[in-house]
């Protein structure tokens, strides 16, 4: 008896080539990691936005953690123009919702930044946007969810249409806490990860970002390898 040969897929059928935007800190490390374990890591590529005052610390540890990875390649986009709350004083007079928002928010960044990474991933080939996004964020940026995220893609489908690329956050309905002890799980070298809110080369130990930081580090039970400035 002859059995039928199943066909056998061409590597371009085979591969999954995927984009993933990495600031530097644990939520996209972690689908970075994420990532890496289910598709390899030789076709993901990571993207990362400069915008202004962005952390020297944040964008080198994005580069560290994307060759960690075994990233195919890393991208970096200058957008100066791109500010935060912080450094923007008559933000609230035009948009006074933006009081409530931490100093970390960046009016229009994710539909900036998808859009960015939607071009890019034209280019590369790349049919997935990932990105880390976590339940905390949901409940704390107005341009985070999963609504957000069906409206873009809605909007990617016309703008670029049949080629098939979507926004993707694998993380979204996880709490940080989840996130942090997934990527430990998977691997990550959380010392080398980012999450200070400051400008600097290293962490303020001062910043919301710095106490989240070393209270997920002491919640989990893990060494903090990271040096502070100030504790």
């Amino acid at each position: 008896m002859v059995r039928a040969q199943r066909p056998r897929l061409r590597a371009a059928e085979m591969t999954r080539r995927v984009l993933l935007l990495l600031s530097g800190g644990v939520d996209s490390a972690a689908a970075l990691w994420l990532l890496r374990k289910e598709n390899g890591a030789s076709e993901v590529y990571t993207l990362s936005i400069n915008f202004y005052r962005r952390s020297p610390g944040e964008a080198a540890a994005a580069r560290r953690l994307s060759g960690l990875a075994g990233a195919a390649g890393h991208m970096e986009i200058d957008m100066q123009f791109l500010r935060e709350a912080e450094d923007l004083p008559r933000l609230a007079d035009s948009y006074p919702a933006a009081q409530s928002l931490p100093p970390v928010f960046l009016p229009a960044r994710n539909i900036i930044y998808y859009s960015v990474a939607a071009h890019v991933a034209s280019s590369l080939g790349a049919r997935e946007i990932v990105v880390g996004h976590n339940r905390d964020d949901v409940e704390t940026f107005p341009d985070v969810g999963c609504d957000f995220i069906e409206a873009f893609n809605e909007l990617l489908e016309r703008s670029l249409p049949g080629f098939g690329a979507s926004v993707k956050a694998p993380l979204i309905g996880l709490r940080k806490l989840e996130v942090w002890r997934l990527a430990y799980q998977l691997g990550v070298p959380l010392g080398m990860t980012w999450s200070c809110w400051r400008a600097g080369e290293l962490h303020c130990g001062r910043c919301a970002g710095c106490m989240q930081r070393r209270k997920m580090f002491e919640t989990l039970g893990i060494e903090d390898p990271t040096s502070y400035q100030e504790l």
